[in-house]
């Protein structure tokens, strides 16, 4: 039998060599912003939804949605046509578009009128690489989007092999918009930018200042639930209940609070960053209106709806579908038997309530169950009876 290997100072067994993984990913830094730029972007997503079935989507409203769009198409029709070109839902061939990476990027303090005057100022290739980002279009789409730009003359582009290929991962009705970007890029960006400054005029602005204390009021709840969690608790809390899967590279979340998007969530992974921008809570905007000063017995708006929407069998059994998963809305349908106006009917409560918040992946709209639900019950309740909420 030959001889243990010894150390040779020591004249001990050596230790088995320590595996260094060097892939391990480390903890996303988490940022929280109160920037009412994302808002102006989110609002054009709402604003352009479809009314035949997406306005239910978003608590603002289909009379917001209406007098907006009519003071966009009043200000100017053809920037009102270019918006839907680009963010809208309800057009044919929209890209359904994000900036949303973008803002955190701009130099503060990343107001709307300097978050748009900077989108000009940066490299094209880094614009379009945000602007025409879409879901499947492979790893490689920024390599095939560079060599396009690369060519000078627009002839050129058109007629570059790497173009084709680059179309051909677009959807059908989509390539006419995005072979429009590729032909002439500059004038691409700065006709949907000057389209952003009408918006930005004629709807945003007068929205702006009421928007800000609310999303300030929001981040100061979400650094208080950050500082009295563990960081993946925080996280997971903070996403509202949204199955995702942790992008490769993920180096930073950040949190951006919405009053658009209520109860949607929107979310965006570029260059290491996931933006997450949240709904503001309506028990935030109960406070900053001041709704129970008149009658501080009145159960608020959120206990309200809360409590309401508990009462009823079909959404018990729709809440203990999505505790398993997430699910769409044909998946709920289906396995309660229901057609899809009840089963919306149900969702556009459970989200009044609080109770499940929705996000799209895969061009598919999906609802999830909010964390800690029975947590939060028992605080509404304890909190409106006056007693101290359980730990």
């Amino acid at each position: 039998m030959g001889a243990s290997p010894v150390d040779s100072q020591h004249g001990t067994r050596p230790s088995p060599p320590r595996a260094v993984d060097l892939r391990r990913q480390r903890t996303p830094d988490v940022e929280i912003l109160a920037c009412s730029t994302y808002d102006l972007l989110l609002s054009l997503h709402v604003a352009l939804a479809s009314p035949n079935y997406e306005y239910a989507d978003f608590d603002i409203g289909p009379d917001w949605i209406e007098h907006a769009r009519a003071r966009l198409a009043a200000a100017d029709p053809a920037a009102s046509a270019l918006l839907r070109r680009y963010f809208g839902s309800s057009q044919s061939g929209s890209l359904h578009a994000t900036l949303i990476s973008l803002v955190w990027e701009c130099p503060p303090p990343r107001d709307a009128e300097q978050f748009i005057t900077w989108l000009g100022e940066l490299p094209i290739e880094q614009f379009l690489r945000v602007l025409l980002d879409q879901e499947e279009l492979g790893d490689d789409w920024p390599t095939l989007l560079d060599a396009v730009l690369a060519e000078a003359a627009p002839d050129d582009r058109e007629r570059h092999p790497a173009a084709g290929q680059l179309l051909a991962r677009f959807a059908d009705d989509v390539r006419p918009t995005v072979a429009g970007v590729l032909r002439d890029p500059l004038a691409a960006r700065a006709e949907l930018l000057a389209a952003l400054h009408v918006w930005n005029a004629a709807v945003f602005t007068s929205e702006r200042e009421r928007l800000i204390p609310l999303l300030r009021r929001e981040v100061a709840v979400l650094e208080r639930q950050r500082a009295e969690m563990a960081p993946d608790r925080f996280v997971k809390l903070a996403m509202r209940g949204v199955e995702w899967q942790r992008p490769a590279g993920l180096r930073r979340i950040i949190f951006a609070p919405s009053y658009f998007c209520r109860p949607a969530v929107f979310y965006h992974f570029w260059r290491g960053t996931l933006t997450f921008c949240v709904p503001v809570e309506a028990e935030v905007i109960e406070e900053a209106a001041g709704a129970r000063a008149a009658d501080p017995r009145a159960p608020s708006e959120e206990v309200l709806h809360f409590f309401e929407a508990l009462g009823e069998e079909t959404r018990l059994r729709i809440l203990r579908l999505l505790a398993e998963r997430e699910m769409y809305l044909t998946e709920i349908s289906e396995r309660l038997g229901l057609t899809k106006a009840t089963t919306k009917h149900h969702m556009v409560k459970l989200r009044a309530a609080g109770l499940v918040t929705l996000y799209d992946r895969d061009r598919m709209t999906y609802y999830a169950l909010r964390p800690d639900i029975a947590r939060h019950a028992a605080q509404l309740l304890e909190g409106y009876l006056g007693r101290p909420s359980p730990a």
